[in-house]
């Protein structure tokens, strides 16, 4: 629990390097450029703080001071309207649900092939 009582005033990403859920995650935070602390875990031998934190004990989690999310599509939401520029969506609707639509559409064509 040491992790965790050091980390809520830092944003902090759990992640695994072989994890496409976390990938995406980092990358949204490396195009927004957001300053976070990544923690790299073995997904064999996941730390104290991350079953403390997410009751499904997966990667990517991510803590902003009070806030926990585990899921990589919340997570990229959150960032996009926490740090709004640049966006990652269009702005008008129409746009947006198609760009959804696609997301949707890799996420199950396309990422049960490289799970």
């Amino acid at each position: 629990m040491a992790l965790l009582a050091n980390r809520r005033s830092v944003m902090t990403l759990f992640s695994a390097p072989a994890c496409s859920f976390s990938h995406r995650a980092r990358m949204v935070l490396a195009e927004k450029g957001i300053t976070v602390d990544i923690v790299q875990i073995d997904p064999v031998s996941k730390p104290e703080d991350l079953i403390d934190l997410n009751p499904y004990n997966s990667v990517p989690t991510l803590v902003d001071r009070d806030l926990v999310l585990y899921d990589s599509r919340l997570i990229m939401e959150y960032l996009d309207e926490r740090f709004p520029h640049p966006p990652l969506m269009p702005v008008d609707p129409v746009s947006r649900a198609r760009s959804r639509l696609a997301l949707y559409r890799i996420e199950r064509d396309w990422y049960s092939l490289v799970e």
